[in-house]
């Protein structure tokens, strides 16, 4: 099996390629933006002399149809995209350049190969954005998403369904929830709250009431093999805990497990960048993985924090 995974320096592009490696049943490719520094790899790099490294942006069609070509994989992980909500308002034609063109980019160059089974796209809990019961949203929602990431998120959706109508594109979507369990960046909300408690210094909160599903990031990976191994095809699935949890009560935790004995502060902190809107309520039904995939998350919440915060002490000081 050979597979192509487009983000693989990021989050979750990581951990998927270190476990596809880890099997020893896959060959696997990883997409690699041109300009990328030597930094970029850290998070892969006990594991870059087995991936095939190709080097070109998904706004660039040529160079991503010539590798698509060469690799001719039988699967495509398109987990690559510009993800940072917040700064998705400062930036939204950038963020849709990546996300939307990029997306139809690879999508394009997929559709060119014989042999091809599945294109795998990693889209988002933040499509469904504002809804109006609270409580974990179903696949067959409408979509009313709340920022430009989500807007671009949500577009590649239309492209890629219309892409399996039109021109026969074998595809999965996968909408996951708040993913947590980061190794190389503290700049997402857990991390932050884990690494700045660790550190005794203080802590802000913007959104303390918001309701978020948190998952951890082992089952956000088991979620992608399942997606991978299974016959499911042309379909869409969420995966998150169905957990309602508010954001003031995760740094409750986080407290209580490292003893933090510093100030939480509910604001945003100073220079944080410009966000308009911020969904209140943000949880999943992942019913439909579970019966269809066999997917089903194996961390609670308490799990994947002490999992993070072990990390996180033993690492700091790097």
């Amino acid at each position: 099996m050979k597979v192509l995974i487009s983000g693989v320096t990021g989050f979750i592009g990581s951990e998927i390629a270190r476990r596809l490696v880890e099997e020893d049943e896959h060959e696997v490719a990883a997409l690699v933006r041109v300009g990328s520094n030597l930094s970029m790899f850290e998070p892969i790099k006990d594991i870059i002399s087995n991936l095939d490294v190709r080097y070109g942006n998904l706004s660039d069609f040529h160079s991503i149809k010539r590798i698509v070509k060469d690799v001719s994989p039988q699967y495509i992980l398109h987990i690559g995209a510009q993800t940072s909500v917040r700064h998705s308002f400062e930036l939204p034609l950038e963020y849709n350049e990546t996300n939307y063109m990029g997306t139809i980019n690879l999508a394009h160059a997929a559709l060119e190969l014989n042999s091809f089974k599945k294109f795998i796209f990693a889209s988002t809990m933040e499509t469904y954005g504002w809804q109006p019961k609270k409580i974990p949203f179903k696949e067959d929602l409408s979509l009313n998403p709340a920022s430009p990431y989500a807007a671009s998120k949500v577009a590649c959706e239309v492209y890629i369904r219309m892409a399996q109508k039109a021109f026969g594109l074998p595809y999965i979507i996968s909408r996951a929830c708040n993913t947590f369990g980061r190794k190389h960046n503290s700049g997402f909300v857990t991390e932050y709250l884990i690494t700045t408690m660790l550190k005794n210094r203080t802590v802000y909160l913007g959104t303390p009431n918001a309701v978020r599903d948190m998952m951890y990031v082992d089952d956000h990976v088991n979620a992608y093999l399942k997606m991978l191994k299974s016959n499911a095809v042309n379909d869409t699935f969420n995966f998150g805990t169905g957990s309602r949890t508010k954001m003031k009560e995760i740094a409750e935790k986080v407290r209580k497990f490292t003893d933090f004995k510093g100030k939480i502060a509910y604001s945003f902190p100073p220079n944080y960048p410009w966000r308009p809107v911020v969904e209140d309520f943000l949880s999943l039904d992942s019913g439909r993985a579970r019966k269809k995939l066999g997917w089903k998350p194996k961390y609670s919440l308490d799990e994947g924090l002490r999992k993070s915060i072990e990390y996180w002490k033993e690492n700091l000081s790097r």
